[in-house]
């Protein structure tokens, strides 16, 4: 069991593995030799800049990962971060260098059903369409679960629209509204859980429901569902039909499962 939960923890200039957030070794031989086939699930950390740049590449290689392969791995977790800013210049080839990062990650974890991404960035730079390639990217057809942790006011939720497949969509710091919605509906056949509480706006749940036409969006596995509103719709079972929880945000107060029994 102590080998089954694994952080590799990425700062461009050298890398930490850690079962259990616990250093056991700082050399990748004698994980990847040893116990790779016992990890079930991985905590990746990266910078914005290593990854578009491709640095993290170079750094997985300089720890002898680049024939590495963790069979047993189901669950991968991607926390983005940037403390400073970059320029455009530093990652003009970021696509490429994009989807080769996320060709090497398939490459050492082929069998990851679960994908969940948050974010993080203090930065004056718009780092959007490049998360969003990256998101889009990584996430293979078919998986169970992808979820997307929105904590990060440097990246704008319009960058990520081309992302499809999410099945859970959290957003834990503002964002603008429509972008969110738009977000929200693109996935629509695929959300089971999202979390809208902390975008403080008039209710949107009209928005939501409905395309730019006036036609009905369906939710099909959406089970739980956070917004903003203050007049809750008498039945949703046309859109959401599968829906068991229900919580609404007004202001600072939050309200726990209002569907009806």
């Amino acid at each position: 069991m102590f080998y089954q939960h694994f952080v590799l923890d990425i700062n461009c200039t050298a890398m930490w593995i850690t079962p259990r957030r616990k250093m056991v070794y700082s050399g990748s031989e004698y994980i990847s030799g040893n116990v790779r086939h016992l990890a079930k699930r991985v905590y990746m950390t990266a910078p914005f800049a290593g990854i578009f740049s491709g640095k993290v590449v170079d750094i997985l290689n300089s720890n002898q990962f680049a024939q590495a392969v963790f069979p047993g791995v189901t669950m991968l977790k991607l926390n983005l971060y940037s403390g400073t800013s970059f320029t455009m210049d530093e990652v003009s080839d970021y696509r490429s260098n994009i989807d080769e990062f996320c060709s090497y990650i398939h490459g050492l974890f082929p069998h990851v059903q679960e994908y969940h991404f948050s974010l993080s960035s203090f930065t004056d730079t718009d780092d959007s369409n490049m998360v969003g390639h990256l998101i889009s990217s990584i996430i293979r057809p078919g998986c169970s679960v992808a979820e997307y942790v929105h904590s990060s006011r440097g990246v704008q939720i319009s960058g990520l629209f081309e992302v499809a497949g999410l099945t859970h969509i959290v957003i834990e710091d503002q964002a603008c509204m429509e972008d969110c919605v738009e977000l929200v509906r693109r996935n629509a056949s695929t959300l089971v859980s999202v979390d809208l509480g902390i975008v403080d706006a008039p209710d949107f749940l009209p928005q939501l429901v409905t395309d730019d036409e006036g036609k009905a969006i369906v939710y099909p596995h959406l089970r739980k569902l956070t917004i903003h509103m203050t007049l809750l719709p008498k039945d949703m079972s046309a859109v959401f039909p599968v829906l068991e929880d229900l919580n609404c945000t007004t202001g600072s107060l939050r309200i726990a499962n209002v569907l009806p029994v």
